[in-house]
């Protein structure tokens, strides 16, 4: 499968926060496993890098967390005039969220993975939280 993974997956796993860390610790081993592959948005990147340097406050040790989320992805896409265009008149919850649907969709991407599943309902593609895709049976 081809998955584009909202920011908050990775800012559960390298912040550490709650239960979020563990299940996206066994999604990023999933998707190892199994051979799926991940997709960030360059807005992701830009959103981790900010937290990480809230968090480290090193720039240094940042940007290395940046690096080790860029290693995990196979593949990193931007947000493009047509995904911003086609964001501004839906219907949204929350404006990022679209772009990164706006995004997948674009991309022709089989579903977005992230802990927010309840902005992501009914917006025309499938949406996982990292524990209900590992939990699939289908995949």
């Amino acid at each position: 499968m081809r998955l584009l993974v909202d920011t908050n997956v990775f800012l559960d796993f390298i912040l550490q926060r709650d239960s979020g860390c563990r299940h996206a610790l066994e999604f990023f081993l999933w998707c190892r496993k199994y051979k799926n592959s991940i997709y960030v948005t360059s807005m992701s990147l830009r959103d981790i890098e900010y937290a990480a340097m809230r968090s480290v406050h090193d720039k240094k040790k940042a940007n290395r967390i940046v690096a080790d989320v860029y290693s995990l992805c196979n593949k990193v896409i931007g947000i493009s005039a047509d995904s911003a265009i086609n964001a501004i008149y839906e219907d949204y919850k929350d404006f990022e969220d679209e772009l990164i649907i706006q995004a997948a969709k674009e991309e022709l991407l089989d579903a977005v993975v992230t802990s927010n599943i309840k902005d992501f309902e009914n917006r025309g593609i499938p949406v996982f939280t990292p524990q209900s895709i590992v939990n699939q049976s289908s995949y």
